[in-house]
């Protein structure tokens, strides 16, 4: 895995640090020889979890591996939910970069459009990056995920809200970002079942998804068009 870009999550840090518990904050790095030692130790954490599983890591197995002292991990990660949330936060915002490609190569014409590219966006995050199935999908949700998670779809309904402004008006939309968190719930339940039952990812019940979404969606925009 190579170094990862800290820039990003440290934006996508601003705008949450307020409402994140402490518990599940890690201390981020600003000299260039820690943030090296940070992405270390989550790059390893990652190779334990697509391994091992969730459950199977601790601090310390992460330090072995890593060849340093257990308190170099804790110096950035006081707890695995910091750890978890961090590593959530850091798959997480490539779900932004995903729709907004999808977007800026798409003719948008009505929200039909717009919510075609929330399915098919939501199915391409979690299908594509397994570290992202089995953090928001998998069935041992880790601490600070879980509890990071309402969080996360309030952040992600409330921006992906600005790009249905292009087609209506703000004010007819105040209602939609908490609609768009809920359909992302619903896929994410769908996707859940899918994993459950095949233990992979099917095209067709993206396709459930869709009928879901779009059913949902309907009403709400059949009101203000």
């Amino acid at each position: 895995m190579s170094l990862v870009s800290l820039v990003k999550m440290n934006i996508m840090q601003e705008i949450t640090m307020q409402e994140i518990d402490v518990r599940y904050a890690a201390k981020i790095p600003v000299q260039t020889r820690s943030k090296l030692r940070f992405n270390k130790i989550l790059a390893i954490a990652e190779e334990m979890v697509l391994a091992d599983g969730i459950d199977e890591i601790s601090p310390h197995k992460i330090a072995k591996r890593a060849q340093i002292p257990p308190a170099s991990v804790y110096q950035y990660f006081p707890s695995m939910g910091a750890l978890f949330s961090t590593m959530a936060e850091m798959h997480f915002v490539k779900a932004f970069d995903l729709v907004n490609e999808t977007i800026e190569n798409t003719s948008i014409r009505s929200w039909r459009d717009l919510a075609t590219i929330l399915v098919d966006g939501a199915y391409d995050f979690y299908n594509k990056d397994k570290i992202s199935e089995i953090l928001f999908l998998g069935i041992y949700l880790a601490p600070g995920v879980r509890e990071l998670s309402a969080q996360r779809l309030t952040r992600f309904g409330l921006w992906y809200a600005e790009k249905f402004a292009l087609l209506y008006k703000k004010s007819d939309l105040e209602q939609l970002p908490e609609k768009l968190s809920l359909c992302i719930e619903v896929m994410k339940g769908v996707y859940i079942r899918c994993l459950n039952v095949h233990g992979e990812l099917k095209p067709a019940y993206k396709e459930e998804a869709r009928i879901l979404v779009m059913n949902y969606l309907q009403d709400f925009f059949q009101k203000i068009d």
